[in-house]
């Protein structure tokens, strides 16, 4: 039973799965001592393009702006994809795919990171990665 919950809560990104919604970061800045850590971004989902705010996800070690972007799974409704992430396992699969992080928030929605840049290495933050939608949505 232990071993049920813990899957449930914590399930790694796996290959498996149809993504919902797919997204890219943009608008990053650098961050003394820690590398470059992105302000917003855009996510596509459903013949849509909605404009979102996140805070808590850098880079290490690198202090100029990246391509970044990934895939969503788990969003069964827009108002979703707000809330507080924590990282998680990624599949090795998806691992060899060049997502190198996996953030999950309460809702159980599931974000897979991945950069052009090779070796990249996320960096959430401890108290968690925000994600907030914010705007209209875009054509």
């Amino acid at each position: 039973m232990c071993m049920l919950l813990a899957a449930l809560v914590a399930a790694p990104l796996s290959r498996a799965q149809t993504p919902d919604a797919t997204f890219e970061l943009s608008a990053g800045t650098e961050e003394a001592g820690v590398g470059y850590g992105w302000a917003s971004g855009m996510l596509y989902y459903r013949d849509e393009s909605y404009p979102f705010r996140l805070d808590g996800l850098s880079v290490i070690d690198m202090d100029v702006p990246l391509e970044a972007g990934g895939v969503v799974y788990h969003l069964g409704s827009l108002a979703d994809l707000d809330g507080t992430y924590a990282e998680v396992e990624v599949d090795p699969a998806l691992a060899g795919a060049g997502f190198t992080a996996a953030i999950e928030n309460e809702h159980g929605v599931l974000i897979g990171l991945r950069s052009a840049t090779q070796g990249l290495l996320f960096q959430p933050s401890l108290i968690g990665v925000q994600i907030e939608l914010v705007g209209t949505p875009q054509s």
